[in-house]
């Protein structure tokens, strides 16, 4: 796998930029708030933990941690589109541009839905609405946030301000390490990131071409968060990587400021990233098998863009 490092000179190109981001109220969203705000971006976040967004809004105003950077806080429920939709129009009101978006919203998986115990003809007539509210939340809120950001950075595309050779504008979706490979027992989590990941292939060779915009994800494995709380112990005793979450916003803000990357799963790990589609593509003969591969890469050149055979 191809080693993605962390470069605090790509990270001085977003200075001056417009950023939007959910879920930065703690973790990984709050740290890559702050390191973005010290790079001098205008970061415009949003989250459902009221108080704690309004306390890192607070925070970096106080310190003056953002230098020529700002960051501003507002409540969005992501499950909400118009939600997700004022987040973008507060941005774009201030400032008359987007210039990389973030989706780094989410929650754990989902209590007692999969458990034998609730598993009965009678307990499944009732439809799970915690179990779909966090599909909304881990899922579709980022389909529909990807959609509104290229509204968003198309529409920016006149500001000549925001036009750099070394930089271009991006999205940076936060999927997970259960994205990418099994994770028993995380049902609707693991489903929600394969997800994400699957958003970002269908985006990749399409966002560029139509819309002048990179994509890229984020596939942390274990980081010292409120999601890990549970295992911390036993994962720190058995000497395994373990990531900070100043690790994991760094290989975000690389991803969305370095013009070099697109289509990228970045696998974090004990802090480091590496690309997980290199070695996904450089081995498709291997586990397709070499007359198939080959085959299937001549429909996906049929297939172009999806343009005359998606409904």
């Amino acid at each position: 796998m191809a080693e993605v490092v962390f470069s605090q000179q790509t990270l001085a190109t977003l200075e001056g930029k417009v950023v939007v981001l959910t879920g930065g109220a703690q973790g990984v969203g709050a740290a890559t708030v702050r390191m973005a705000c010290e790079a001098g971006a205008h970061v415009f976040f949003g989250d459902w933990a009221d108080d704690k967004g309004r306390d890192v809004e607070a925070a970096l105003k106080k310190t003056s941690a953002g230098g020529k950077g700002s960051a501003n806080f507002q409540k969005v429920d992501v499950r909400e589109y118009a939600s997700q939709l004022a987040l973008f129009d507060a941005a774009y009101r201030a400032h008359g541009r987007v210039d990389v978006a973030i989706s780094c919203a989410a929650v754990g998986e989902p209590a007692g839905f999969f458990e034998p115990a609730s598993l009965d003809l009678q307990s499944i007539r009732e439809e799970p609405r915690a179990l779909t509210a966090n599909l909304d939340i881990n899922v579709t809120s980022v389909l529909l946030f990807s959609r509104i950001a290229l509204a968003y950075i198309t529409a920016s595309k006149s500001s000549s301000s925001s036009s750099s050779s070394s930089f271009s504008p991006s999205i940076v979706l936060v999927s997970s390490i259960a994205g990418i490979t099994e994770a028993p027992g995380l049902f609707a989590y693991s489903t929600a990131k394969h997800g994400v990941i699957g958003l970002m292939r269908a985006l990749r060779p399409v966002a560029p071409l139509r819309y002048g915009v990179r994509v890229n994800a984020i596939c942390p494995w274990a980081t010292d968060t409120q999601l890990l709380a549970g295992v911390k112990d036993r994962w720190v005793a058995e000497k395994l990587p373990l990531n900070q979450p100043v690790d994991v916003a760094q290989m975000i803000l690389q991803c969305a400021a370095d013009p070099s990357l697109n289509g990228k799963s970045v696998f974090v790990a004990g802090g480091r990233g590496y690309d997980t589609e290199e070695g996904y593509d450089k081995t498709q003969g291997q586990w397709m098998g070499e007359k198939l591969a080959e085959e299937w890469n001549r429909g996906q050149r049929v297939l172009g863009m999806g343009d005359g055979w998606t409904d």
